[in-house]
């Protein structure tokens, strides 16, 4: 399988190979979004009109410094594992794979309240940790037991998604027939007792809408870092930051919620300038290359969530292809700052892009 990867020169290159591995339903689970998938593409063609201003002479040459800290944890590459599930349509062993490959990469991987295995399994596979995404159900008691779960099993960080509350419109995974298999379960839903029958065809249970007090609330309950994951508007960004949210990450759910959400990339800056230095800003949505990061390092990210390229690594080589993919974009990142006549992440600023919209 090593052989195999080591063919793979793109992100693009580990798309169509995981396209070629997978049944047609769950590949267009894995890659599809709502509707027409207007925000699917305008989050990747978001970066063609963004474009670099390399600094003549600017770097020494040396090896650039790819690391960066997020609350106190000193990464390797400014990317993270964003929250996806159900990765046991990938691989066996789903979450547990992803997070092993994060560690081994130097990097973080965010678990999704909806993942096969159970959070205290995924993170007691890891040594430095794992940040929790939480989806509502139910009701407040539900979402306390959540948190609950995620801090003793000791998450580093706790991820609240809010642009996920309602169903979307799925079009082209309902024309492919995509019905949750058999052997796909969601392990902390049943832990928690949310989930006690057969897994919806959809993989998919109704949720709890969240509301500007229940995030309030959850801030109360938790010391762990607070992150807000679904900001598309700069006041959104401040009233996060209002209430004590210590990050929040621009995402439009990588267009599988709202077709026509505008991409993430456009929504940056603003955000960006909004929380000035207040918060964490991430970013995901339409990342495919190092150059990607760079530009959205430079439009004010302090760094980025890949969701579906490390799927394609998951679901060609679990674990190693996970790590494959980590490890292309830490050489392409490498390779555009060196391009661009920058020592390291830190030295990136506005002045290294152009924005032509």
């Amino acid at each position: 399988m090593a052989r195999e990867l080591s063919g793979l020169l793109t992100l693009t290159d580990f798309e169509h190979a995981a396209e070629s591995v997978l049944d047609a339903a769950s590949w267009a689970y894995v890659a599809g979004g709502a509707d027409t998938q207007l925000t699917v593409r305008g989050n990747t063609e978001a970066f063609d009109q963004v474009w670099l201003r390399p600094r003549a002479l600017g770097g020494t040459g040396v090896q650039p410094d790819t690391t960066v800290t997020v609350f106190g944890q000193q990464l390797a590459l400014p990317v993270l594992l964003a929250p996806t599930s159900p990765q046991r349509l990938l691989h066996d062993d789903a979450e547990i794979a992803t997070a092993r490959a994060a560690e081994s990469a130097g990097t973080v991987a965010i678990v999704s309240t909806d993942s096969h295995h159970a959070f205290p399994e995924i993170a007691g596979s890891v040594k430095n940790g794992s940040w929790f995404q939480l989806y509502a159900y139910r009701s407040r008691d539900d979402i306390a037991a959540t948190i609950a779960l995620a801090e003793e099993a000791g998450a580093t960080a706790l991820v609240v998604t809010v642009d996920a509350s309602y169903a979307a419109r799925r079009i082209s995974t309902k024309r492919a027939g995509f019905r949750t298999p058999a052997h796909v379960d969601f392990g902390n839903l049943r832990a928690l007792g949310v989930l006690t029958g057969e897994i919806p065809d959809g993989a998919r249970i109704e949720r709890y809408p969240l509301t500007w007090d229940d995030l309030a609330w959850i801030r109360t309950l938790t010391r762990l870092p607070l992150v807000v994951k679904g900001i598309l508007r700069a006041e959104d960004a401040e009233r996060c930051v209002g209430l004590g949210v210590d990050g929040v990450i621009v995402s439009n759910h990588g267009g599988r919620q709202l077709d026509g959400a505008m991409p993430s990339l456009v929504a940056l800056e603003q955000v960006a300038a909004a929380v000035s230095g207040r918060a964490v800003v991430l970013m995901d949505g339409g990342i495919r290359s190092g150059v990607h990061v760079v530009k959205a390092l430079a439009l004010g990210a302090d760094a980025v969530c890949i969701g579906r390229p490390y799927l394609w690594g998951l679901g060609l080589a679990g674990q190693q292809g996970v790590e494959a993919v980590l490890d292309l974009l830490k050489s392409e990142i490498e390779d555009t700052l060196l391009q661009v006549g920058s020592d390291s992440i830190a030295d990136l600023g506005a002045d290294f892009a152009v924005n032509a919209r």
